[in-house]
């Protein structure tokens, strides 16, 4: 140790002058040039030797080496601060020099630990402790200026509606720029906050990394353009007002679930990977301002009143505070219980709990709204009701987007009696089949409505192919209504296709029975008339009539006019192919033989299409049938008619 001592002595008579100032002369700057690893050896050895005496209550000998060591890290402060904060620890990883000094620090600081424990040390351990003050806050300007130096996301969030989505929204980002700092940086990072913490400067690294962190956290937020509202001001709002605030609140929560809160869990884990409890504390710390907001608003919104059309939304939220409560959980820490940490949980829990509730009373409000529903108002042309367009969309958009989750809900929520059990169904199923037998017996009410046997079947032959192709359309629908259910309802429509034949088309066809018509062995001319001109009247005014009557599924249409063609054609057909020779010669042949079979033919297609001009159709179909007429002349008329805009 004698050159340290000598080096020590000569250097000594000057440090006053010299302490407070940046200019290193050449005599400091030879003490820069001492061999590192041989006064890092003696100073190691100094502490170890220290801190095994048995007996600290006499004053230890202090070499002149603690002396030159405290004086070298002096001089690399002062170089150090001589360079702009951000860029003095550039090389700390890769070069010697900085390494040195992160090592030296680390020296110093249980250097402090050690002397602390002796009486009468206090001239050496206060020359000790300044120079690690000013050590710590050159490392605490340097980690400051680190973590501002990033380059995370800063454009305003734009709100889009999600494609195939029913409610749900998000922002239009890139996730992989937050929290925005290079690899290098966080392995700076990461080397300081070992330094300061070793060397009892925890608050301080905490404090400084807090406040950048919650900035950086706050400028995020602000990109969503959500304001912290209160309950008052929420109970207030009408609902369409609230909405956008609902989609940003939403954007924003997935958002801090999905990017923020994981990188910033991530961020910290890599800076203080040393020190994993402290950053366990300081994270909850850190996004207790994001999550109470996002808390408070949940809470204020659970609180509205519960409408079926609000479900959506209420969904929404529900999901988005289980994200949230997925993203504080961290497994590789599971055992630390923090008391901040379970006030959080138990906050989001309460208001997801609330919400889930909610969901449950707006399902209940939608049965109760089909029950309610006693419109005596009939929908024009047997169409499908608003009412069952409006549930079973309902329910398409629950089970599309809501699925899992309303499994969820009800599970936890909904308390059955077994006798309303349905064996092997999931509550959700259960509510299902609850919602759409309601509908159907209402549905089954509105029929009545109509006078006409034929419309009635009309209109339960729309509604209940409508309920069945949005179940049959949706898989998580089909799944859970089974195949029996949709045998059934399939069955239910065919049946109405059939009452609606026999009540509309089989009472024509008794108009050109074969019945009565020979009279003493010969077809009576009078009798033929009477019964075309029977057959006339009443094909007019069906044609009149459900013409302007509607089937919105374009198969169950299709269905419908091919096997009205196969009943009439062929009858109409046959008894004017055996009686028109009874016209021969006639000039009133066209007063009873109306129309020909390709008419009928053309005129079935023509059928439920909702329209009222059915009179300009029959004078043009009147005024181009003749007995020559064929069915492609017919044919394009009706198209000339589509061209100009009359049907």
């Amino acid at each position: 140790m004698e050159i340290y001592s000598t080096k020590a002595a000569a250097n000594k008579n000057r440090r006053k002058s010299n302490l407070d100032g940046d200019i290193v002369d050449a005599n400091d700057e030879s003490l820069l040039d001492v061999y590192h690893q041989n006064i890092s050896a003696d100073i190691d050895r100094l502490a170890h030797e220290f801190s095994t005496l048995h007996e600290k209550c006499l004053e230890p000998e202090i070499p002149d080496t603690v002396d030159t060591f405290v004086r070298i890290i002096e001089l690399r402060i002062k170089r150090y601060n001589s360079t702009k904060p951000g860029m003095r620890c550039g090389k700390m990883v890769t070069d010697q020099e900085d390494q040195y000094f992160t090592d030296a620090i680390t020296r110093l600081s249980k250097l402090k630990i050690v002397l602390s424990e002796f009486p009468n040390t206090t001239p050496s351990l206060d020359r000790i402790t300044d120079v690690l003050q000013q050590a710590m806050t050159l490392m605490q300007d340097e980690f400051q200026a680190l973590l501002l130096d990033y380059t995370a996301p800063s454009e305003p969030i734009t709100i889009c509606k999600k494609p195939n989505s029913c409610t749900s929204l998000e922002p239009d980002n890139n996730q992989q720029d937050f929290p925005g700092y290079s690899k290098d940086n966080m392995i700076l990072m990461q080397k300081i906050v070992a330094v300061m913490i070793h060397a009892g400067y925890q608050y301080e690294c905490c404090q400084v990394y807090s406040t950048v962190r919650r900035d950086a956290l706050h400028e995020q937020v602000k990109r969503f353009g959500f304001e912290k509202v209160n309950v008052e001001d929420v109970h207030k709002s009408k609902w369409a007002s609230l909405e956008p605030d609902i989609s940003r609140w939403v954007n924003l929560a997935n958002y801090s679930s999905d990017v923020l809160f994981p990188a910033e869990r991530k961020l910290g884990e890599t800076v203080f990977s040393n020190h994993i409890s402290v950053f366990t504390g300081l994270f909850i710390n850190l996004i207790h301002g994001v999550t109470a907001l996002l808390v408070d608003f949940a809470t204020a919104v659970a609180m509205t009143k519960p409408k079926a059309k609000r479900l959506f939304k209420f969904l929404d939220i529900y999901e988005a505070l289980g994200g949230i409560g997925r993203a504080l959980v961290d497994e590789s820490n599971s055992h630390v219980k923090l008391e901040e940490y379970c006030n959080l949980q138990s906050e989001i829990s309460s208001v997801r709990g609330s919400m889930g509730e909610t969901v449950v009373i707006i399902f209940n409000d939608l049965n109760n709204s089909i029950r309610n529903d006693t419109n005596k108002t009939p929908v024009q042309g047997g169409a499908v009701h608003p009412l069952t367009r409006y549930v079973m969309n309902y329910l398409k958009c629950a089970f599309d987007e809501y699925k899992d989750t309303l499994e969820h809900i009800l599970r936890q929520h909904v308390h059955e009696a077994s006798s309303q059990v349905v064996e092997d169904k999931s509550s959700l199923s259960k509510q299902l089949f609850s919602v759409i037998e309601l509908l159907d017996a209402n549905l089954e009410v509105k029929s009545g409505l109509y006078k006409d046997p034929s419309l009635r079947c009309i209109f339960l032959m729309n509604n209940n192919r409508f309920i069945l192709q949005v179940v049959k359309g949706n898989k998580e629908m089909k799944e859970a209504m089974g195949d029996n259910w949709c045998r059934r309802k399939s069955s239910d429509v065919r049946n109405y296709h059939t009452s609606y034949q026999r009540e509309t088309w089989n009472k024509l066809l008794q108009c050109i029975t074969q019945e009565g018509v020979q009279v003493n062995g010969k077809p009576n001319r009078r009798i033929v008339k009477e019964k075309l001109k029977n057959f006339n009247g009443m094909f007019d005014e069906i044609y009149k009539t459900q013409s302007t009557w509607v089937v919105n599924d374009e198969q169950l249409l299709s269905e419908i006019r091919v096997s009205i063609t196969a009943v009439v054609s062929p009858a109409y057909r046959s008894f004017i192919g055996r009686y028109k020779p009874q016209f021969e010669g006639a000039k009133s042949i066209d007063k009873y033989i109306k129309y020909q079979p390709e008419d009928i033919e053309a005129m079935m297609e023509t059928l439920f299409e909702g329209t009222e001009k059915v009179e300009s159709q029959m004078n043009g179909i009147q005024a181009a049938s003749t007995v020559k007429q064929t069915a492609g002349a017919f044919k394009s008329l009706l198209k000339t008619y589509k061209n100009v805009g009359l049907m």
